[in-house]
């Protein structure tokens, strides 16, 4: 074997791209003759990417991808071959850049990269948040038992080793119920749900969780509103409060054209006069009002207005009949000597046409 060339200053600069030294996955070495991932099926892997926020579940992802990967077998392939080759496509982001950074090799098989994965993305934090979750479960009282149940299940999936018994959570989940459900449950277990077993209590609630999800029209249906629903109470009350307003304004309105019986000035009613609350008496007040003398032409009076009279509108007589009356009739033969008398309201106009002597 001849000796190996050493190396120049500038091949020290450059890395060794040809062993896969930049990555943190070894491939397992494939020994089929034909082995290739078709480039649909790595679309299909990446269209569920993780990016590693904080509202993202770690444990839904290994399990998507798991079941993504069991659809493809490739004879003297392995599970481990294809996993390692295909998880990378499955990362975005934050998370792509974690993979990257963890160190060239240091993942050879598909179970330390699963673990390392849930231990960066669900750490001690985390955990101790879920757990809290599924210790301290209570139900909205908008929920139904069936969004209830699923939600409960869904916190147990999102940490699988939480550690509490199955006893514990259901009982959890019992005393995490409303007034309502506990009382429903308990008439549907025949008295108490705690005289049951866990895998009896289990089975109970489950078959009522999907018996309220199949009568979602029901009185167990959770009530959710819209953006512009308004509950019914809100819109009594909004509807009292508009006519209460109304009303205000319609007696602000009235007490204006209220005229006082004791002093005669609009804006104010009897017992809110000044001249009363002076001491003046009911007696003192009326000959007050009394003594005033009247305008005739006052519109607000309440008794006869002397001015209607003087009011063209309100006036009843014929002027074209008074300037053109009609000529006398002579149906009749008068008498000699008769002579016929003009009429009243033609003597009445003439007089009041007449103007009396001017006066120095």
């Amino acid at each position: 074997m001849g000796e190996q060339q050493p190396k120049s200053l500038w091949e020290y600069g450059v890395p060794d791209t040809t062993t896969g030294a930049l990555s943190s996955i070894v491939r397992p070495t494939v020994n089929a003759a034909n082995f290739e991932l078709k480039p649909q099926f790595i679309q299909f892997i990446s269209n569920d990417s993780f990016a590693g926020l904080a509202n993202e579940c770690p444990v839904g992802h290994i399990a998507s991808f798991l079941e993504k990967c069991d659809i493809v077998k490739i004879n003297n392939v392995s599970e481990d071959a294809i996993r390692l080759r295909l998880f990378p496509f499955s990362l975005r982001d934050r998370a792509r850049e974690w993979l990257r950074d963890e160190g060239v090799g240091t993942f050879d098989t598909w179970d330390k990269l699963a673990k390392a994965f849930l231990v960066k993305f669900l750490g001690q934090e985390k955990t101790a948040k879920l757990r809290n979750e599924l210790a301290t479960f209570q139900q909205p009282d908008d929920e139904s038992l069936y969004e209830a149940w699923r939600r409960f299940l869904c916190l147990q999936r999102q940490c699988p080793h939480h550690g509490i018994p199955e006893w514990m959570l259901i009982q959890t989940f019992y005393n995490g119920l409303t007034h309502e459900f506990r009382i429903y449950i308990d008439a549907a277990s025949g008295g108490s749900l705690m005289s049951k077993s866990p895998i009896e209590a289990k089975e109970l609630i489950e078959r009522m969780a999907a018996n309220d999800n199949y009568h979602l029209s029901g009185r167990n249906s959770a009530k959710k509103g819209g953006k512009y629903d308004v509950d019914a109470l809100t819109s009594l009350a909004n509807t009292v409060q508009a006519l209460s307003h109304k009303f205000d304004q319609f007696q602000v309105g009235s007490s204006m054209t209220v005229t006082c019986k004791i002093c005669g000035v609009q804006g104010h009613a009897a017992n809110q006069c000044q001249v009363n609350n002076d001491g003046i008496t009911i007696e003192q007040a009326n000959a007050l009002f009394n003594s005033n003398p009247k305008r005739p032409y006052d519109p607000y009076s309440n008794t006869y207005n002397e001015g209607w009279k003087h009011n063209p509108v309100f006036s009843y007589k014929n002027t074209q009949a008074q300037l053109n009356p009609p000529p006398p009739r002579n149906n009749f033969n008068a008498p000699p000597g008769f002579q016929a008398r003009a009429p009243f309201n033609q003597k009445f106009n003439q007089g009041a046409n007449q103007q009396p002597p001017s006066t120095q």
